[in-house]
C-alpha cells in the first residue's frame, strides 16, 4: 500500500501563521518542528520511504525536500500551482496513482493532525489495508464526537462488522456535511452513533476515478485529459491549462455518494485535526484556561481563549477574554470568537478583496 501524504493546502483556517507562501503543515506551530516532519518521522518508523507518497504543489517542493530528505523526488505528486481545493489535489493524486502504481491500495494521511500514541495509529494503517484489499470498498476513520468541531463533517453509523480485528469497524449509516451552526452541530453530536470524520481514506485510484466519472463528470474530464498528458510525456503547461479550469471543490462532493457503501474505522488513538484555532484550543486547554504560547504572555480573569504571539519581544496583556482568539504574528493580528474561528476564511476573502493579498 502506498502513504499519500497530503501536505498541498494552505491552511487559510489558522492564517496569520499559516501563509500561502508558508502553509501551517511545514510550520512549527506546536512543537520544536512541523506538523509535516512529525507525521513523516511516525511513517518512517514502520514503513519503507518508498512507499511514503508527498501530494502537494509544485512551488512546496523545495520545502518538501528540505523537510523530508528521505523520501525520494520520485514519490512527490506535484499538482499545479493552483488553489483548487481538495477535490481536484486529491484526483490528481489518484491519476498518478493509476501510472505509477495501479494496482496498489493507497491510503490518505493529513499531515496537520496529531495523532497519539502513534504505534496505535500504525497499526490501524495495516488493518485498514487488510480490510480494503478483502472488500475492495472504501475505508475512512472517524472519532465518537466528544466536542462540536467546525468545518468537519461527520458520519452516522451503521451496524458493527463482525469481523476477527482490535478495531471497531463499522458499516457507514449516512454522511452529514459540515454546518455552520455551532449550536445545531453541538445537538448533532448528542447521537451516541455519530462520529466526527477523521479522514484517512484507505481505497483503490481507478475505484475512486470511477466515483468521480459517476459523480463529478466535469472533474474526471479533465483529469483523464492531464493522465494522457502524464502518459506520453507532454509538457508541465499542457497539465498546468487543463488544470486551471477545473471548479474548485472538496472531495467529499464524490464521496458523499460513496459513503452509504463504504466502512468507518474508530480511530484506536487521541486525534486532532489542526485546521482551525479552535481545534489547537481543544487539544491544549485544560479545564477551561486560557491557552496562552508566546514569551510574554499576561492574561488575567480569562477563560474558554487562546492567546498566541510570535514576537518574544511584545507583550500581550488581556484582561477579561471569554471565548476570542487572539492571534498575533509580526505582520498581522487576529481577533476572533473561538466558536467561530472557522469564519477566519470569510476575513481572509475580504482581505483580499481589499487589495491586502500580500498578507495572505
Amino acid at each position: 500500500m502506498k502513504l499519500i501524504v497530503t501536505a498541498g493546502g494552505q491552511g487559510t483556517k489558522l492564517w496569520p501563521y499559516s501563509r500561502e507562501s508558508f502553509p501551517k503543515q511545514f510550520q512549527n506551530i506546536i512543537s520544536d518542528q512541523s506538523l509535516f516532519c512529525d507525521t513523516i518521522n511516525t511513517l518512517q518508523k514502520r514503513f519503507n520511504p518508498r512507499d511514503i507518497i508527498i501530494s502537494t504543489k509544485n512551488k512546496y517542493a523545495g520545502i518538501v525536500s528540505r523537510q523530508a530528505p528521505n523520501i525520494p523526488k520520485e514519490n512527490y505528486f506535484l499538482e499545479p500551482d493552483f488553489a483548487k481545493n481538495r477535490g481536484p489535489g486529491e484526483g490528481f493524486a489518484f491519476v498518478m496513482m493509476t501510472v505509477k502504481y495501479p494496482t496498489e491500495p493507497f491510503m490518505l494521511i493529513q499531515p496537520d493532525c496529531i495523532r497519539q500514541p502513534e504505534e496505535s495509529f500504525l497499526d490501524m494503517i495495516g488493518e485498514a489495508e487488510k480490510l480494503v484489499v478483502s472488500d475492495k470498498k472504501m475505508v475512512t476513520g472517524g472519532i465518537k464526537a466528544a466536542y462540536p468541531i467546525m468545518g468537519i463533517d461527520y458520519i452516522k453509523l451503521g451496524e458493527k462488522l463482525d469481523i476477527s480485528s482490535n478495531l471497531q469497524i463499522y458499516r457507514v449509516d449516512s454522511f452529514i456535511p459540515r454546518a455552520d451552526d455551532f449550536e445545531k452541530t453541538k445537538e448533532l453530536i448528542k447521537d451516541s452513533r455519530v462520529a466526527t470524520h477523521s479522514n484517512h481514506v484507505c481505497w483503490y485510484a481507478e475505484l475512486a476515478l470511477e466515483a468521480y466519472k459517476n459523480h463529478r463528470q466535469d472533474w474526471h474530464q479533465a483529469l483523464m485529459k492531464i493522465r494522457d498528458i502524464i502518459v506520453s510525456g507532454g509538457p508541465q503547461s499542457a497539465i498546468d491549462e487543463i488544470y486551471s479550469t477545473m471548479a474548485s471543490g472538496a472531495t467529499e462532493e464524490v464521496t458523499k455518494h460513496i459513503f452509504p457503501d463504504a466502512y468507518i474505522i474508530l480511530l484506536p488513538f487521541r486525534w486532532t485535526d489542526i485546521g482551525t484555532w479552535n481545534s489547537l484550543y481543544e487539544f491544549f486547554s485544560k479545564n477551561g484556561e486560557v491557552y496562552q504560547d508566546g514569551k510574554n504572555i499576561v492574561a488575567l480573569n480569562s477563560k474558554e481563549s487562546i492567546v498566541k504571539c510570535a514576537n518574544n519581544k511584545k507583550i500581550i496583556a488581556a484582561y477579561g477574554l471569554e471565548d476570542l482568539v487572539v492571534i498575533d504574528t509580526n505582520d498581522a493580528l487576529l481577533i476572533i470568537p473561538k466558536s467561530k474561528a472557522d469564519k477566519v476564511g470569510d476575513l481572509l476573502k475580504e482581505v483580499k478583496e481589499r487589495g491586502m493579498a500580500n498578507f495572505l
